[in-house]
């Protein structure tokens, strides 16, 4: 058997199953299979008319999830994979693909297709080799296969297919069936692979395995059918036909191919020791004017208008030849561009997500201005890199013709329709990287903002999304401004504006809370660098800001970095450079800016990860401070709430009040009980706190949008009510059992240990757990929800919305931020107390049973608490929650404080 020599052989590589299928992932861990599930994004569209067999499309399925998570996580998860799995499972009965049904009727509609008759079951596998070679660059290698089972089912009842569609089993499985569960009672028979029909044919697999890993003379046993050695590196085709996949099958058909697979690099793997970042960087210049050719000729707009064109199709509307054509469209396969699918004359091209997203002209985000801008002014005067390297000089003159001063004032970017082309570069790039330079510092103390030299518009509309209630002027030369008309947004905003004297070298600026320049350094001279800082520190008043957008260099010079290619750019196209992080300090510095803060973004999904995780730092080491002080009010307060559903503490022992509560806990139980339970508060409130400030800023976009504070005060003040409440509730969907668990270790009161209920917090889990199972660990949660709601809305809302109408809110001084936290953890606290006290009786029956029970419900311990001990009761240790409040107050000036310094 070829199993433990092949799992052998896969030790120590990194091996990703791209499938969130728990029948997979189930099936590679019994075989002791070391690997990590990343479930791909693909978008399971393929036409399948596009098809001539269904094992056609569930194979393409397959190598298209697997190559969508071998590129993605290099990116999203900073680390390639050696071997990623794909699959896809698709069930055919009368010439028809069935996959998961949407909803119950498609079930049925499925299952009454199949009911009395015999279908296929096909598996798509592709196993992808990921190489990941000198220079960065990754090659990717597939080999793929499928495997086909007959299945039959018995003739089915309405009733029994009712009954099983009620089940849900149906709704996660291709056919909407599963064999090894519910579903294998209506099956008559299986002829072929039974794992196939699971989801993932495993023997088939281990060949493949085998013959990838293993030479022929080391495999024990199986050779794949037709084959006489392991794959080779040329491709195979199928040695399956349309006309037989219909026929019986009981080992499995498979169609073998070993196929370069595209990503960052495109050329084949060499195993004589060719230095492949050489030959990669021999051949980029192919792959840069590939990418110029097929925007110039506008492919992208012909292909995104359907499923797919074919070559002839496709030549005729861009008006070329039909083998020029193939061959483009070929080379834009292999570099991830689009996407091929059929065989022979039914083969058509189609746009990649990528390609829809960035390259097609009229596309939000297109890129295709900058592009045909790099195709015909970068790509001339890089052919002239040599003679800028010996002169250090820029190359405008032999390029174009002309020498110039200011590169983008005069010169050849001086004609019009020059000029509209380098615009729409920038607004391109503006459109796709605005969003991460808005978003990267929080500027809410800001009013108005300059965007100097901010061309169309694009950046600064970006900023008033990111910050509503900021106003942007954009100032640049008059004829940007007249030409801004071309790139204005269907929906203009009166919070932009544009000033048509805007020669920053020249003309006074416009007066500003905030400056942005965005890529305006690296185009100049020293020197005007040096006159630009200076004229924006004699603009700037105390509190005034200048924000810079600049591609920073790797002061190690260690890495691979676009940021040493683009100083190259700055060589032959300007009189400028880019510069270290450290350089622009010094620069700044020197210049009279202080208190420089910097932020590196590599794209949307790591912006948003650096400010929650800077959200998450300073939310959470302010609660854990804060709430390791008040600690001891904090017990005093749940002893007063619970007492009376106490087992403990009996009637003739309760306490009578704060005072009395003071000073029997050091008596009975030792001064340092004051703390217990502080340990599973602090690991609750680390994440409840970190969560809390995280999510709030995160709903703050959604429920804020674009309401100015100043006009719209109502609309501010409820947004931040429900940015408040939702950030509460989310986060306490995590930590919840961590707040039963404190609630219980506070309330045991015993001295010694022998005498207590719980040893300590996992002594306290477990037993609840044991006990009651996870719904014991929820007791109480649902008017916790509702207290939580309240309780943040108003620490969260009315803080945020008091501190933003000051009239500096950033520079605050941290006694009145005190103040006026303090007003609103004592609001908020006690509006939100009966909640709190209920909730915290509820915590109290786990564990109980049968007449031990005090409340059956949440509304029912409400009833009692009021019928029993009145109305005063539910405010029982609210006193010592307002003293308990100046822990919250503490976490929200302490969290203002921490966030200056990450």
């Amino acid at each position: 058997m070829v199993l433990i020599p092949v799992i052998s052989k896969l030790n120590g590589k990194r091996v990703v199953l791209a499938s969130a299928s728990p029948r997979r992932l189930e099936i590679l861990t019994n075989i002791g299979l070391q690997f990590e599930v990343v479930p791909s994004w693909f978008k399971e569209t393929l036409d399948k008319t596009l098809f001539k067999a269904p094992h056609e499309y569930a194979v393409e399925t397959a190598k298209q999830k697997a190559l969508e998570v071998a590129q993605r996580m290099p990116l999203k998860h900073l680390k390639t994979p050696d071997i990623v799995i794909g699959a896809d499972t698709v069930v055919t009965v009368d010439g028809v693909i069935l996959e998961k049904p949407i909803d119950k009727q498609d079930a049925y509609q499925m299952l009454s297709r199949l009911s009395g008759k015999e279908h296929s079951v096909f598996t798509g596998v592709a196993i992808l080799l990921c190489n990941e070679r000198e220079g960065g660059a990754t090659e990717y290698k597939a080999v793929d296969f499928y495997e086909e089972t007959k299945v039959k089912f018995a003739e089915l009842s309405e009733e029994m297919l009712w009954e099983y569609i009620n089940s849900g089993e149906p709704m996660d499985k291709a056919g909407g069936y599963g064999i090894q569960a519910l579903g294998g009672m209506l099956v008559e028979y299986v002829h072929g692979d039974f794992l196939n029909v699971v989801g993932f044919p495993l023997n088939h697999f281990c060949k493949q395995l085998s013959a990838i890993y293993i030479k022929p003379s080391e495999s024990p046993t199986h050779k794949i059918k037709g084959e006489d050695s392991a794959v080779s590196a040329a491709s195979r085709t199928s040695v399956t036909s349309p006309s037989n996949f219909s026929s019986s099958v009981s080992a499995g058909q498979m169609s073998v191919q070993e196929q370069d697979m595209v990503g960052p690099s495109y050329t084949k793997s060499n195993n004589e020791g060719l230095p492949h970042n050489i030959v990669d960087l021999l051949d980029g210049f192919k792959a840069s004017k590939t990418l110029f050719t097929a925007c110039r000729l506008k492919v992208f707009d012909v292909l995104r208008a359907s499923e797919g064109l074919r070559v002839k199709v496709a030549a005729e509307r861009i008006g070329a030849s039909v083998t020029g054509t193939e061959r483009l469209l070929d080379a834009a396969v292999s570099l991830g561009l689009l996407h091929k699918l059929g065989q022979g004359e039914s083969t058509v091209y189609r746009n990649t997500e990528h390609a829809s997203q960035f390259l097609v002209t009229d596309s939000p985000l297109s890129l295709h201005g900058y592009i045909l801008h790099c195709n015909n002014v970068v790509w001339p005067l890089f052919t002239h890199l040599e003679s800028a390297v010996r002169e250090g000089t820029n190359q405008q003159e032999r390029a174009f013709g002309k020498k110039t001063g200011y590169l983008f004032q005069d010169g050849y970017f001086k004609k019009d329709e020059v000029e509209m082309q380098f615009l729409n570069a920038m607004h391109s790039t503006a459109k796709v990287t605005g969003r991460a330079v808005a978003t990267a510092f929080d500027l809410s103390g800001f009013k108005t903002a300059c965007d100097v030299g901010g061309c169309t518009g694009a950046m600064a509309y970006e900023f008033i999304i990111a910050h509503p209630g900021l106003s942007v002027i954009v100032f640049d030369l008059p004829t940007v401004i007249e030409m801004r008309s071309h790139f204005l947004p269907r929906e203009q905003n009166d919070s932009v504006s544009f000033v048509a004297e805007g020669d920053f070298f020249k003309d006074d600026l416009p007066k500003a809370d905030l400056y942005i320049l965005a890529r305006i350094l690296h185009d100049c001279s020293d020197e005007k660098v040096d006159e630009l800082l200076s004229k924006l520190s004699k603009a700037c008043t105390t509190g005034c800001a200048v924000l810079l957008a600049e591609t920073v260099l790797d002061e190690a010079k260690t890495r691979a970095s676009g940021a040493y290619m683009q100083s190259l750019n700055m060589l032959v196209q300007t009189e400028g450079r880019e510069r270290s992080s450290a350089q622009y300090k010094q620069l700044l510095e020197s210049h009279g800016f202080s208190r420089m803060r910097q932020a590196f973004r590599s794209g949307a999904m790591a912006d948003a990860a650096i400010s929650f995780a800077k959200d998450f730092l300073a939310g959470g080491v302010a609660a854990a401070i804060s709430k390791t002080a008040v600690a001891p009010i904090e017990r005093v307060k749940l002893l007063l709430q619970v007492q009376h559903a106490s087992k403990q503490i009996s009637a003739d022992k309760h306490y009578k009040g704060i005072i009395d509560c003071v000073v029997r806990i050091p008596k009975e139980q030792g001064f340092a009980s004051f703390w217990r339970g502080n340990l599973a508060n602090v690991i609750r409130y680390f994440p409840t706190q970190a969560l809390n400030f995280a999510f709030k800023d995160k709903y703050k976009k959604i429920f804020l949008g674009d309401i100015d504070k100043h006009t719209q005060f109502w609309r501010y003040f409820a947004g931040n009510l429900a940015s408040g409440g939702a950030a509460g509730a989310t986060s306490l969907c995590f930590v919840y059992p961590l707040d039963f668990a404190r609630t219980r270790l506070a309330a045991d009161v015993g001295k010694a240990s022998s005498s207590r209920e719980f040893t300590g917090l996992g002594d306290c889990l477990t037993k609840i757990f044991r006990s009651d199972g996870v719904r014991g660990l929820y007791q109480g949660f649902n008017v916790s929800v509702q207290g939580i709601i309240i309780y943040r809305a108003a620490y969260f809302g009315i803080y945020d919305t008091a501190k933003g109408m000051l009239p500096d809110p950033k520079n605050t001084h941290i006694v009145v931020s005190w103040m006026i936290a303090q007003s609103v953890t004592a609001v908020a606290g006690v509006v939100s107390y009966p909640f709190d006290t209920v909730r915290r009786r509820m915590m109290m029956q786990s564990g109980r049973k049968g007449a031990d029970i005090m409340y059956t419900g949440t509304l029912d311990c409400w009833k009692k608490i009021a019928r029993d001990e009145g109305g005063k009761a539910f405010f029982k240790g609210a006193w010592s929650n307002v003293l308990r409040g100046m822990g919250g107050a503490f976490v929200l000036v302490l969290y203002d404080e921490f966030k200056k310094f990450v």
